[in-house]
């Protein structure tokens, strides 16, 4: 069998397969596992752990912080208004999430399927799918062909064998996420200075409200001696708004709250991606004769708004998609009532649960009061409740109305918050 793409879904389709004594071979575009990768969430644990039972202990590490500070933050130019979770639980076994950096983690997971005995080739672009009939039966790599039973697509968004293989729907700008990320270096003992943390507890922030009114968010993220920072904003969004990614990076990066955690800082890393964030209704057709798609290449990305989720998707949804393929395999048998398999047992993982269960966000994400209006009332109530100056103080009540100030009407903010609630 062969596996397209050398991120999280393919090198756990090429362990999975591999361990079960299939022949398997995992092309990777990159000169190096993590080359091309980008991320701007966190490492989930839950999925990788029925890999790699205790993979945490592992030396070098392949992780770098438990996540034990979880804060969600509503910005305007100069305010700040965070509802800030920590849960000492969260740094023991198991664990709940980790920050990783991809440049370490893709090579360290990729060194497992070779070790399962999986082959890895670097530099190997895949131009497309061999055919015969309506069967794929392997990949073109430039004038070669490389034969296989079954094809795993594992290349990411906006793959070009999936757009071979007439399964990538037509990109909509509404369901697009642009991302762009920085990772910056800070000196030792700084990390856990600035944002009271100890031993391998992490911290991570999700941010609304800059660039305002422009669909999307910020994100900030503490690893062993660097922070990762970015922001993803829908592309239709940012298009009607005249940004650029660039300019917005460095207006994030400026506001008060976040330019003292990043002060003094080196920039090691710049990379910038695209997101489907079309959920579950934006899932295309996942196997055919010959083939399997997973992962990100399948469009397994949840953005639930406290958190960001598409690493244990592509892991769980790589880890079957290479049992069954390996089982295929070995069966020499490709076809597409074999591969059935890999969709019945997705249905039954919490993939497709999840993507289905919150179908609802990428619409109640759409809401564009949740990225200007709303961050900007709460910031103005706040300050009003908090300023003291001897001066006669109006009511609660009467400050909700004059933030308002006309903006947002009672039956709108009604309408808001049901939908929330419903969708929630």
């Amino acid at each position: 069998m062969v596996v397209v793409g050398g991120g999280l879904a393919g090198a756990s389709a090429a362990y999975a397969a591999a361990k079960s004594g299939a022949q398997v071979v995992l092309a990777e575009r990159g000169a190096r596992a993590g080359s091309k990768s980008v991320s701007g969430g966190l490492l989930y644990t839950h999925a990788l752990a029925k890999l790699f039972p205790g993979f945490w202990e592992e030396r070098p590490s392949p992780v770098e912080r438990a996540i034990t500070r979880n804060v969600l933050t509503f910005l305007t130019p100069t305010q700040a208004t965070s509802v800030d979770f920590f849960d000492g639980a969260f740094a023991r076994p198991p664990f709940n999430s980790f920050s990783v950096l991809r440049a370490t983690f893709d090579p360290w997971l990729v060194a497992h399927a070779e070790r399962a005995g999986a082959t890895a080739v670097y530099g190997a672009r895949v131009d497309g799918l061999v055919r015969e009939g309506h069967r794929v039966v392997g990949v073109r790599l430039g004038s070669e062909e490389l034969r296989a039973t079954v094809v795993v697509l594992a290349e990411g968004f906006n793959s070009l064998a999936a757009r071979d293989a007439a399964l990538e729907p037509d990109v909509s700008p509404d369901t697009v996420g642009i991302g762009v990320k920085q990772v910056i270096g800070l000196p030792s003992g700084e990390i856990e200075r600035r944002f009271q943390l100890r031993g391998i507890e992490g911290f991570q922030m999700t941010a609304t409200g800059l660039p305002s009114g422009v669909e999307g968010g910020g994100f900030l993220y503490t690893n062993r001696e660097s922070l990762s920072i970015g922001m993803i904003l829908n592309l239709r969004s940012a298009v009607d708004h005249g940004v650029a990614m660039y300019e917005v990076l460095e207006e994030f990066k400026q506001h008060p709250l976040l330019a003292r955690y990043l002060e003094g800082g080196t920039l090691l890393e710049y990379s910038g991606c695209i997101v489907n964030e079309g959920g579950f209704d934006a899932v295309p057709p996942l196997l055919g004769d010959g083939f399997l798609l997973t992962g990100s290449a399948a469009q397994m990305f949840l953005n639930a708004g406290l958190t960001l989720r598409g690493m244990d998707f592509a892991i769980e949804s790589g880890r079957i998609a290479g049992e069954v393929a390996g089982s295929a395999a070995k069966a020499q048998d490709g076809s597409a009532s074999f591969l059935q398999r890999y969709h019945t047992a997705l249905r039954s993982s919490f993939v497709l649960k999840d993507l289905r269960r919150h179908r609802g966000y990428p619409k109640l994400f759409a809401t564009p009061r949740l990225y200007g209006i709303y961050p900007e009332m709460i910031g103005a109530l706040l300050h009003r409740a908090y300023f003291v100056d001897g001066s006669d103080r109006e009511h609660l009540s009467a400050s909700l109305r004059s933030v308002r100030n006309g903006r947002v009407s009672n039956l709108t903010l009604a309408r808001d918050l049901w939908k929330a609630m419903r969708t929630l």
